[in-house]
């Protein structure tokens, strides 16, 4: 029997370049260290733009492209390398730079929801909103001092305060305060109906990235999970849902005891009975320490600078392992704080009661 034997040779480089668009990133990368042939293909940046723009849709975004051109970026393979493994819980493996004195400025965000595969929300923050102008205009105004040392929250949709988002189409104001994303029906009235808790589906079917970029030194890092960490109804506010994503970020002792972050991505929606649409009322980023306190906006910059060199990882499991030691690390110094504060209050007791006892041996007449 003839055997048929196909060469790479044999192929043009544009039927190669036409195959190689169709993968994805972690096949694109190792076919390029294969051979030459495919290395060369796989060098050229419109291959990994074309994937940047179908894996974040928010970097297709005029404002987008504008950073991405501006910043000290290599290439959007490099872009991709940085964004798409997700950061890695480790604390002895991190080299951070020394740097204590961060500009507001000096970042961006892209951030793209994700459901059923489906993109149906793509937006760019350019700096810290009300920050970065305060910052360079006066860097020791009032306003620059608040916002370094109260709680920090970057809010990319607030119900309350609707800017509109990427290119102006993706969001709808409500009457009710919601903003209900134009995307295809989460689900028909008949199975909301039959399901009160829809925990599970959001888990399954919403994936959100909120990918980082350092505009002076061209790094970038995704803050985000890609799949929800924790989903649950808060049947005290009309069923709304609250969505938890992110990742927990290494840091030196001196930014904070534990040498813990844990970057929270917020959302909160609610889902339309009759159009089956999902309504979002809040998405926000902000930052914990093991005691479950917002960390202050000082504090947030130096750790967003960390998590830019922050080792990553492509295994979900082994990132979502990182964060469920991190909750239990946070429940066991709740626990102790709460066994210390009731020793405390029980020694507190004891002192009284004994004080009142002795009181009444010695003054008390008998």
């Amino acid at each position: 029997m003839e055997h048929l034997q196909s060469h790479l040779k044999c192929l043009s480089r544009d039927l190669l370049a036409d195959i190689m668009v169709r993968l994805d990133g972690s096949t694109l990368a190792s076919a390029a260290c294969t051979c030459s042939d495919l290395q060369g293909i796989a060098r050229d940046q419109s291959l990994w733009k074309q994937l940047c723009h179908s894996t974040w849709p928010s970097t297709a975004l005029q404002e987008a492209q504008h950073l991405i051109a501006s910043s000290a970026m290599d290439g959007f393979d490099r872009f991709y390398a940085d964004s798409y493994p997700l950061i890695l819980h480790d604390q002895d493996a991190n080299n951070f730079p020394m740097q204590t004195h961060i500009s507001p400025s000096k970042f961006a965000s892209f951030i793209d929801v994700y459901y059923s595969d489906k993109c149906v929300l793509s937006s760019v923050l350019d700096g810290i909103p009300k920050a970065a102008d305060v910052y360079e205009d006066n860097e020791t105004s009032d306003l620059m001092r608040w916002l370094l040392n109260c709680p920090f929250k970057l809010v990319l949709l607030d119900a309350d305060h609707d800017e509109g988002t990427g290119d102006g189409n993706e969001l709808q104001s409500a009457n009710d305060g919601y903003n209900q994303i134009l995307a295809p029906p989460f689900m028909s009235f008949e199975q909301i109906g039959k399901s009160k808790d829809l925990c599970e589906e959001l888990v399954e079917g919403l994936r959100l990235s909120w990918v980082l970029l350092d505009k002076k030194r061209g790094r970038t890092v995704n803050l985000s999970s890609w799949k929800p960490l924790l989903v649950k109804k808060i049947w005290a506010t009309s069923g709304d849902y609250v969505i938890h994503f992110g990742c927990i970020v290494p840091v030196e002792e001196s930014v904070l005891p534990h040498k813990l972050a844990k970057c929270l991505v917020l959302a909160r929606c609610n889902i339309a009975e009759k159009e089956g649409y999902l309504r979002w009322k809040e998405i926000s980023m902000h930052f914990e320490d093991t005691t479950g306190a917002y960390i202050n906006g000082d504090k947030s910059l130096i750790i967003m600078n960390h998590a830019l060199y922050c080792l990553r990882s492509s295994k979900r499991h082994v990132v979502e392992k990182g964060y469920q030691q991190f909750e239990g690390r946070k429940q066991e110094l709740i626990r102790k704080k709460k066994l210390k504060e009731t020793i405390a209050d029980w020694l507190c007791l004891s002192i009284e009661v004994a004080i009142f006892i002795t009181f009444g041996y010695y003054i008390l007449p008998i």
